[in-house]
């Protein structure tokens, strides 16, 4: 029988925010554990905080398990500078309440609907039967906030490895979205060319066009990506070793070494994988868990979006954010979503529709209008689209 063991504790301080008052305030520790065992093949998995139970339970799953996996990697942790920061570990309640008081300040018109403060120290260790020890310590953060003003509102967020926040910046930006949004109008229906802004990219290629790049759903044809496929002007990395990147690890929750990797350079390079993928599409490195309580799966670190051409904003609607990108079809592209905080020649839009595919929106690329900003795991400028249909 081979077996892992990946262990996870996590110290975690946030701050919730509700109407400008701040109703929540608290500190977290937890440690739990998930272990993977192979037999005949076959993969048990199972989670828990109690490390004997949980390698039983995962011993009994792996009896009746279709999963198969051959064996467990030993390989060496990558040099990523960023991870951690030391300054965490001296974070109090003064702390974050200095936070909320710099929140409260920053703000001069609209009011605080809601807001999120979070900090994380996470501390994962990989020990398998091929001889794997791999030690990570990582620190978070994270801060959210949404704005109202006579009727309209604005959302932004910003997040760090580093201890500092960006919130009176943040907060500004949400603010005046906030006020245009209140003066917003209807906008005719027809073709516009549109610059979606960083924070809408990662909304929509989320929901859209990541999911297609996963090795798994590539197998599984809920994908309708190949290796060669067009997918226009743009350039995808995805790189866990970026320094300070927020999605960045020196080896993933299966211990495999981080690597750079270009998945997309005109045409599809590569797709995204884990251990199970690998030996049929020969890449891995992506192998994570979106909790403790699941097994590792083909899941993006930072996406680096890059664009040749630099061109202007000018006669273009430009949409900060979208509402309803989670119920794009992740299969076939397909998205229909509104746009939250929108402008066209400096004027509020309201209650517009976007309707489309995404790799036919990708067809579209103009060039990219802003510097490049990291918005959770994707990294990009603001990117203009030519005739895309609103209504």
């Amino acid at each position: 029988m081979e077996w892992e063991i990946f262990s996870e504790k996590i110290v975690g301080y946030s701050a919730e925010i509700e109407a400008g008052k701040l109703k929540i305030l608290k500190k977290v520790v937890d440690k739990a554990y998930a272990v993977r065992v192979i037999e005949n093949s076959r993969v048990g998995f199972s989670a828990g905080r109690d490390l004997e139970k949980t390698i039983e339970s995962a011993k009994k799953v792996a009896k009746i398990s279709e999963e198969v996996l051959k064996e467990f990697p030993v390989e060496k942790a990558a040099k990523v500078d960023g991870l951690y920061d030391a300054r965490f570990e001296n974070i109090s309640s003064d702390y974050i309440k200095e936070e909320y008081e710099i929140v409260t300040s920053s703000i001069e018109k609209a009011r605080i609907a809601n807001a999120l403060i979070a900090h994380e120290i996470v501390e994962v260790e990989l020990r398998n039967s091929s001889g794997a020890e791999l030690t990570e310590k990582g620190t978070f953060s994270f801060f959210s906030v949404e704005t109202v003003f006579n009727g309209g509102s604005g959302f932004a967020q910003t997040q760090s490895r580093k201890i500092e926040l960006d919130i009176e910046k943040t907060v500004t930006y949400a603010e005046e979205l906030a006020l245009k949004s209140a003066k917003a109008e209807k906008i005719d229906s027809g073709y516009y060319d549109l610059v979606l802004m960083p924070q809408a990219i990662h909304q929509l290629f989320s929901h859209t066009l990541y999911p297609s790049l996963s090795a798994e759903n590539v197998a599984r044809r809920r994908s309708r990506l190949h290796i060669g496929a067009d997918l226009g002007n743009i350039r995808i990395l995805d790189d866990p070793t970026l320094p300070y990147g927020f999605a960045s690890y020196s080896f993933d929750d299966e211990g495999v070494m981080a690597r750079r990797k270009v998945l997309v350079d005109g045409k599809v390079l590569c797709f995204y994988s884990d251990l199970k993928n690998a030996e049929k599409f020969g890449l891995t490195g992506n192998g994570l868990r979106i909790s403790i309580d699941s097994p590792p799966v083909p899941m993006p670190s930072n996406l680096i979006i890059e664009v040749q051409e630099r061109v202007d904003k000018s006669r273009a609607l430009i949409i900060h954010n979208f509402l309803g990108a989670h119920t794009a079809n992740s299969v076939s592209g397909d998205f229909s979503v509104e746009t939250l905080n929108a402008e066209f020649e400096e004027k509020a839009i309201k209650g517009t529709m976007i309707y489309g595919n995404i790799f036919e929106l990708l067809s579209k690329i103009q060039g990219y209008c802003s510097e490049r900003v990291q918005i959770e795991n994707t990294l990009t400028p603001a990117i203009r689209f030519r005739s895309v249909k609103i209504i």
